[in-house]
C-alpha cells in the first residue's frame, strides 16, 4: 500500500499531486485547506493497474497530508463508488451524495493499512441497519436454504445472496438483494434503494410492476459489460450487474471498460447518457430500468396517452411522432427524420436512437436525476409526465 504523492502544482489554493505507486502513475489528487478542515478530491486513471488497497492508501496519505498542514477533519468530496466504500471502510462516514468527512486522526489508525479483501460482507441484518442510518426503511429479508440458493445459481448466476425488503409507502415493499461476498458495498444498495423508493412514491398506480431489484447474473450480457440493467416486465424483477456492488467486481469492469474504450471498435459502442454528479450510475441506471417497468404498466392501462406522450416529443423534435425520431438513420428517411435523430442523440444520448423504449427510459433518467437545466426534449418529457401521469395528491391535498 505504498502510495506516492508527488506535488504537481497549486490551483486556486489547493495543492495538487500526481499520484504515483509501483512506478506507475495512478492518478491525480487536490487537497485545499479552509481553517481547519482540509477538502480533498481523487481522480483515478482506470486504464492503469490500480489495485483496492491503492486507493486505500491513497485516501490515507492525503488524511497524513491534511494533518501535516495543520487541519482537524477531512472532507472527500467523491461520486466514485469505490473510492467511497475504501474511504468508509477507514471511518470516513456521510450522508448518500454527500461528500465524506473523517477526523485526521483515521491517519494514526490506519497505519497499519485498511482492510483488505478478506473483510467480511455485511449480512441482510447488517446492510439493512446500514440502509436505515441513511434513511432507509428496510428490513432483513429471509436467508435462502440450500436447495433454493442451488436454484438462485442456476437461475440467475448468484447463490448466497443478501436481501433486503424496503418499504416505500405502508404496505408496500421492494426487495433489494446482491450476491453474499466479503466486497458487497451497502451504499450502492442503499443508492439503488433511495432512487427505487422515490420513484415508486412518484408513479403509485405504476409502482405494483415492480417486485424486487437484484444485482445478478441472470444474463450473460449482465457479465459481459454489454449492459448494465435488464427489467423483466412478466417478473417485476429488475436485474443489474454485480459490478455496481461489489466492489472487486467494479474494479474489474472499471478495467474492461477502459481496455474497450481504447480499441477502435469503441467509436461504433452505441452509450448510453452518463450520470452527473451528485448521481451515480447506479442512480441513472435504476432509474431507467424503473421507467421500462412503469411504461409498460401505463401503456397497458392508458394506452392511448402513450401515444399522445410519443407524439409530443416527436412535436418538439420537429417530426410527427418519436417513432419517426428513432427511424431517422433508414434509408431514404426524410431530412426531418434525421435532424430528429441527431437532436436525439445529442440531447439525450446514442442509445436513446435505437428505439422509442430506450428513448424514453433515456430521457426518464436524465430528467429524475437532473442537475442544472434540462436539454429541451427532456423538458418536454418532463412536462408531458406531470401531465399524463400526474404526481399524486399530498396528504393535506394538492400536489406535493
Amino acid at each position: 500500500m505504498a502510495v506516492e504523492l508527488r506535488p504537481a502544482g497549486h490551483d486556486a489554493g489547493a495543492e495538487l499531486f500526481d499520484v504515483w505507486a509501483r512506478g506507475e502513475r495512478l492518478g491525480a489528487a487536490r487537497l485545499g485547506l479552509r481553517a481547519t478542515l482540509a477538502g480533498v478530491a481523487v481522480g483515478i486513471d482506470a486504464s492503469s493497474s490500480y489495485r483496492r488497497d491503492d486507493i486505500a492508501g491513497l485516501v490515507v496519505a492525503l488524511v497524513r497530508r491534511a494533518a501535516a498542514a495543520g487541519a482537524l477533519e477531512v472532507e472527500l468530496d467523491s461520486d466514485s463508488l469505490l473510492v467511497r466504500y475504501e474511504a468508509r471502510g477507514l471511518g470516513f462516514a456521510g450522508r448518500l451524495r454527500h461528500p465524506l468527512r473523517a477526523p485526521v486522526t483515521l491517519g494514526a489508525a490506519a497505519a497499519e493499512g485498511p482492510p483488505g479483501p478478506t473483510r467480511r460482507a455485511a449480512r441482510a441484518a447488517e446492510v439493512a441497519a446500514a440502509l436505515a442510518g441513511w434513511g432507509i426503511a428496510a428490513a432483513p429479508g429471509r436467508s435462502a436454504g440450500t436447495l433454493e440458493r442451488l436454484a438462485n445459481r442456476l437461475a440467475i448466476g448468484v447463490g448466497a445472496t443478501v436481501d433486503v425488503t424496503v418499504q416505500w409507502a405502508p404496505g408496500h415493499h421492494v426487495t433489494i438483494g446482491a450476491p453474499d461476498r466479503p466486497d458487497l458495498m451497502p451504499e450502492a444498495l442503499a443508492l439503488a434503494a433511495d432512487t427505487a423508493t422515490a420513484v415508486l412514491r412518484r408513479f403509485p398506480e405504476q409502482a405494483g410492476a415492480v417486485r424486487s431489484i437484484r444485482f445478478d447474473r441472470s444474463e450473460r450480457g449482465l457479465s459481459t459489460g454489454r449492459y448494465s440493467g435488464v427489467a423483466n416486465s412478466s417478473s417485476g424483477t429488475i436485474h443489474l450487474t454485480v459490478g455496481y456492488v461489489a466492489a472487486d467486481a467494479l474494479l474489474d469492469a472499471t478495467r474492461q471498460r477502459a481496455l474497450a474504450d481504447g480499441r477502435p471498435s469503441s467509436a461504433t459502442r452505441v452509450r448510453s447518457a452518463g450520470p452527473t454528479s451528485p448521481f451515480t450510475v447506479v442512480d441513472t441506471t435504476v432509474a431507467h430500468e424503473l421507467w421500462h417497468q412503469i411504461e409498460s404498466a401505463f401503456e397497458a392501462d392508458h394506452y392511448a396517452d402513450t401515444i399522445e406522450l410519443r407524439r409530443g416529443l416527436g412535436a418538439v423534435l420537429g417530426v410527427e411522432t418519436l417513432e419517426r425520431a428513432v427511424k431517422g438513420n433508414e434509408t431514404g428517411a426524410p431530412a426531418s427524420w434525421q435532424q430528429a435523430l441527431r437532436r436525439l442523440a445529442e440531447e439525450v444520448s446514442p442509445y436513446a436512437t435505437t428505439n422509442t423504449h430506450e428513448a424514453t427510459a433515456e430521457m426518464f433518467k436524465l430528467w429524475w436525476c437532473r442537475v442544472g437545466p434540462l436539454p429541451p426534449v427532456v423538458a418536454r418529457f418532463g412536462e408531458l409526465v406531470d401531465r399524463l401521469l400526474p404526481p399524486p395528491a399530498a396528504p393535506g391535498g394538492g400536489a406535493p
